[in-house]
């Protein structure tokens, strides 16, 4: 199941819908219709982690979850790279060390943690191991449609 953020939307007096993320109040994004403000949503929420990502900041989690009316989420390599972000805080490692423990350059790292950046997920998975985790995947419940096969 996806990884996502929960927002609001505010009707504007202008008649433009604003987006605002509760736990993130970095993540500001708005759209002419109510549709486009929330197609609008995940590019923003996206770009807002980036911001604390390049910070060293850890990642909020207020607002965060795998369910809700109001979630945008976010794509599985999104939520793969998060974890790879998260692992390298709580273990202390640099882009450096990673680096030096996959056997590639930095930029190569700096690339893997580009939330924009089309990485393999084998390359996550071997980063993750080298710090002695794994992404973990949750799969959804299969509700009977209640059709015959």
């Amino acid at each position: 199941m996806a990884f996502g953020y929960r927002y609001t939307l505010e009707r504007q007096e202008n008649g433009w819908w604003l987006v605002r993320f509760p736990g993130i109040p970095e993540a500001l994004t708005e759209g002419e219709t109510e549709e486009e403000a929330r197609a609008n949503a995940r590019d923003c929420v996206i770009s807002a982690l980036e911001g604390y990502m390049k910070a060293g900041k850890p990642l909020p989690r207020e607002g965060a979850g795998h369910s809700g009316p109001d979630r945008t989420a976010l794509p599985s390599l999104v939520t793969a790279k998060l974890a790879v972000y998260e692992t390298m805080r709580t273990h202390g490692w640099s882009k450096v060390k990673l680096a030096k423990e996959l056997g590639m350059s930095e930029n190569s790292v700096r690339r893997l943690l580009d939330l924009h950046h089309s990485s393999h997920m084998w390359i996550i998975d071997e980063a993750l191991a080298k710090m002695n985790t794994e992404l973990s995947v949750d799969l959804p419940k299969v509700r009977p449609s209640g059709r015959a096969a």
